[in-house]
């Protein structure tokens, strides 16, 4: 597996301002997928573990994601030192429509859905992270790669099928929800390659503080105007452990998206996607292990199935790989 390769030179690997270009790019990517993976993992068990407190808002936490996200940011831009601004600030208004929405449609989804399909529906993003691939940046695919996606339909609607039968915790707004959510994120990580990355050279800590400033006013206004702000710091004051873990599970998810950035912007979105959707596989182990959860033969298929995509979508890039004469952004390894 390659980076991008041109005139210029190989672009410089970077993750919370320590140089990855002494490895080799098989050890950047599994690096930054291991960075993924570990912190990954602790967030989704956190996150899970507050919206099982009762009266947990979705919108308050959100607003309390996206300001964590946006601390964090701006403490990696200065400790970098890298202050200066290379989009917009309407370009990053943009931006924070689909960042937000993306939050915040997961987020909502949690009061309908078991975290185990979350997860796995989560993992689905691929597919449209290839569709919007084809119409935003003219990217093109194999019938490999759209049989891969198939496959990974068809696990994920076997392990929600079995969710659906097992889990008093299920209904149909959560999966529409949790279907904008994903819309949202995939628009997000082909918009950030292609005008964020591609053409501004922008830092991946830019990129999230102000993303995630802009995303805070549109969490912080539905709140104010419905008047659930001060019910939610009510609650909140209440069960302090709302703000704790949210506090805790947001740190964790910016270092987590910190990984990912680095991995759309020096290996492509797709690619990032399958690295994203194997650390997934763990999660929902995780949290069936952890959180007593009722396990159907429906839930074992349909988590095979899906294991098996991942696989196949792995092996396809590989070959995908070998044949080119000229590796892009968008090449991968296992």
């Amino acid at each position: 597996m390659e980076k991008k390769d041109d005139s210029a030179g190989p672009a410089k690997v970077a993750v919370f301002g320590v140089d990855l270009s002494f490895m080799s790019s098989q050890a950047q990517l599994l690096t930054l997928a291991f960075g993924n993976l570990s912190c990954s993992i602790m967030f989704a068990l956190l996150q899970e573990k507050v919206f099982m407190i009762e009266g947990a808002q979705h919108g308050f936490v959100s607003l309390l994601t996206t300001l964590t996200f946006a601390l964090c940011g701006f403490i990696e831009c200065v400790a970098t030192g890298d202050t200066k601004r290379r989009a917009s600030l309407q370009d990053y208004a943009k931006l924070s429509v689909f960042t937000f929405g993306g939050i915040l449609f997961t987020n909502w989804s949690l009061t309908y859905l078991n975290y185990p399909v979350r997860v796995l529906f989560k993992s689905s993003k691929v597919i449209p992270v290839m569709i919007v691939g084809v119409f935003l940046q003219g990217k093109r695919f194999t019938r490999a790669e759209y049989l891969s996606a198939f496959v990974l339909v068809t696990g994920i609607s076997l392990f929600v099928l079995g969710d659906s039968q097992a889990s008093p915790k299920f209904d149909l707004i959560g999966i529409v929800l949790i279907t904008l959510g994903v819309l949202c994120d995939a628009i997000t990580s082909n918009y950030e390659e292609r005008y964020f990355f591609k053409q501004l050279q922008c830092s991946q800590a830019e990129v999230m503080m102000y993303a995630s400033l802009f995303g805070s006013v549109w969490a912080v206004a539905p709140l104010v105007q419905s008047g659930d702000l001060f019910t939610a710091i009510a609650h909140a004051a209440k069960n302090p452990s709302v703000v704790t873990y949210t506090a805790m599970f947001s740190v964790l998810g910016y270092t987590s998206s910190i990984f990912v950035l680095v991995l759309i912007k020096h290996f492509g979105a797709v690619n990032a996607e399958i690295v994203k959707s194997c650390r997934k596989v763990f999660t929902i182990i995780f949290s069936f292990m952890l959180v007593s959860k009722p396990i159907t033969s429906m839930h074992v298929l349909g988590g095979f199935i899906f294991t098996l995509s991942i696989v196949i979508s792995v092996y396809v890039k590989k070959n995908k790989q070998k044949g080119k004469n000229k590796p892009s952004l968008n090449s991968s390894v296992a």
